[in-house]
């Protein structure tokens, strides 16, 4: 049973680390920026910009109101300081109106960002797939690449908070950018000079503007302390959301392989090797609790002097008798919203580190998708009837040569079974044919507007009912005869199943599933059928029974299989079996 500890870093991980502690600024926005503008540069974005043109209207609405509530402020507390209920009570009704107006605004405004990011994720999702399920990258990045983990996650996840964290943090910092100046304005208005006598006769001078100045110095304070103690959060983030990755996959494994692991009876090394991931989990996570708990003491701190400190500042003018009461709450207010607003780190920066950190995560996704773009596996050519290999050269990913010079043709009707020992490369071959492995070239041809099947050892079941699956991919002319074939193969008991939308990969034993295999064949009548060991968990007569089926029914098409059954001789014409690691011998089994 594999097991291992996430405790003794694996070279991938330590490479990662490297990479995400190495990516300065600089990266972090190019990476970003390569994100944002696919969509945004889009025709299918022309909706929403509109959608963010009223968002940018409903923002400039809501500044609007809150510099009316500030102005309410001063008025609403001069009136309590003169005792005046006639305009107590008019002073009531105009927040009334302005909270209406407010909470409208606030709903439109949630509304709009939530259905912004809705369209985005949408375009961007469906985007991000495409690249990584066309041209094989899917399967290209699990050989290749070593720096992608969990692209499940990325597509399902990381992408998610890219779009509703960017929509969150920028309009939130242009929002908070307005009232800035708008706030700004009101207390460099409200700040006049003054000389305040504190005690022993000392004068103390305050210049024009001092409120703002105050405001400034407070905010840059409290930003720059908070970077210091919140830097390391981003690297936190991005560890836990692998860790978490990866302990949710053994967890999948664990379904997935459940009568393997109960046969062995291995649930103790499961356990173990479970127990083990989700311990990185739980080590992570108590150093990133460590960190937050650093930056909450310093936000928290900073939030509860915010409440006193504009009233201090603003005591010289009120008791120099410049400003009323009202002035004093209308500065409170003010001051609050820029101090709010240049503190946009110091709220947010948790919000800020994840956000980096998922860029991080989606470049290094990204960079590994585009490798494979480099990465030129055989395309087969399309022309004639026959199926034809000319000067094949099959290697491993570490330059071993597994064959070499290997040609051959197969004309309609014919069959061909490849053999040879275990670990000699006859799977590797049949990837290199079907495009898929990246080590190999030469020339492929395959017949012109044919269709070509492979089935594997472990068939494939996508989701959905039976029938669908057995007629995977695609919904083809002769699906009317599933149920014939059933019947024909053994399978009778699963005619009533056919439409039964179930996880049928777990419910059918691998024998079943390699006959479901040979019922795909059937339907879909390939020009081309290669089968790579599609019958080994068959016994003898029924393995005979679905190649003799293959032969009836498929008459004009060409066979490759690879297996290792000396009862699979007498199924085909031709042979081509592996000598030692380069040199391969072709022989005619039937004339």
């Amino acid at each position: 049973m594999f097991k291992f500890s996430l405790f003794s870093r694996t070279e991938r991980q330590e490479l990662q680390e490297r990479r995400v502690d190495s990516l300065p600024l600089k990266i972090s926005l190019q990476s970003f920026l390569r994100i944002l503008t696919p969509f945004w540069t889009s025709r299918d974005s022309i909706k929403s910009w509109v959608v963010m043109g009223l968002i940018i209207a409903l923002t400039a609405g809501s500044i609007f109101i809150a510099t009316s509530i500030n102005t309410w402020y001063k008025e609403f507390w001069d009136t309590i300081q003169q005792y005046d209920v006639d305009a107590f009570g008019s002073q009531i009704l105009v927040f009334v109106g302005l909270a209406s107006v407010h909470v409208l605004v606030s709903v439109y405004k949630s509304y709009l960002c939530s259905k912004l990011a809705i369209d985005w994720r949408r375009w961007l999702t469906g985007k991000v797939m495409n690249e990584w399920l066309e041209h094989s990258t899917y399967y290209k990045l699990q050989l290749t690449d070593k720096n992608t983990d969990n692209p499940d996650q990325r597509i399902a996840d990381d992408l998610n908070l890219y779009v509703t964290s960017t929509i969150a943090l920028f309009l939130g910092t242009a929002t908070d950018l307005a009232m800035v100046v708008t706030f700004s304005i009101v207390l460099w208005d409200l700040s006049t000079a003054v000389d305040f006598t504190l005690w022993n006769g000392y004068v103390l001078h305050l210049p024009d503007g001092y409120l703002f100045y105050l405001a400034l110095i407070y905010a840059i304070v409290g930003t720059a302390v908070t970077f210091l103690l919140g830097k390391p959060l981003v690297k936190l983030n991005f560890r836990q959301q692998r860790y978490e990755a990866d302990f949710r996959f053994s967890l999948i494994r664990v379904r997935e392989n459940a009568e393997s692991i109960a046969l062995y009876q291995g649930q103790k090394e499961e356990n173990l090797t479970l127990r083990e991931r989700f311990a990185a989990v739980v080590k992570n996570y108590i150093l990133l609790i460590n960190c937050q708990k650093r930056l909450n003491f310093l936000i928290l701190g900073y939030a509860q002097t915010a409440v006193l400190f504009p009233i201090l500042i603003a005591a010289p003018l009120y008791f120099a008798k410049i400003i009323t009461m009202g002035s004093i709450m209308q500065i409170n207010s003010a001051f609050g919203n820029v101090q709010s607003a240049l503190s946009t780190l110091v709220n947010n920066f948790s919000s800020w580190a994840a956000l980096k950190a998922v860029v991080d995560r989606l470049a290094l996704f990204y960079d590994g998708m585009e490798q494979t773009e480099n990465i030129a596996c055989l395309k087969p050519h399309y022309g004639g009837n026959d199926f034809s290999v000319a000067h094949l050269q099959v290697s491993t990913s570490r330059q071993e040569i597994l064959a070499q010079d290997i040609s051959f043709k197969l004309q309609p009707g014919q069959s061909l079974l490849i053999r040879g020992k275990s670990g000699c490369g006859k799977s590797t071959l049949m990837r290199a044919i079907a495009g898929i492995w990246p080590y190999a070239h030469g020339e492929v041809t395959m017949p012109d507007n044919g269709r070509v099947l492979f089935l594997s050892q472990r068939p494939y079941l996508p989701q959905g009912s039976l029938r669908q699956a057995a007629g995977y991919p695609g919904a083809p002319e002769h699906a009317g005869q599933t149920e014939r074939y059933f019947a024909a193969l053994g399978l009778s008991h699963l005619i009533p199943l056919l439409d039964k939308v179930d996880l049928w990969d777990h419910i059918l034993s691998l024998g079943e599933q390699q006959r479901v295999a040979f019922v795909r064949a059937l339907i879909l009548k390939p020009q081309v059928l290669f089968l790579d060991e599609a019958s080994s968990a068959l016994d003898e007569p029924t393995e005979k029974l679905c190649y003799e089926l293959i032969h009836q029914e498929l008459p004009h098409s060409i066979l490759v299989s690879v297996g290792h059954r000396q009862t699979l001789v007498a199924q085909h014409e031709f042979s081509l079996s592996c000598v030692d690691s380069r040199n391969w011998n072709w022989a005619t089994l039937k004339a």
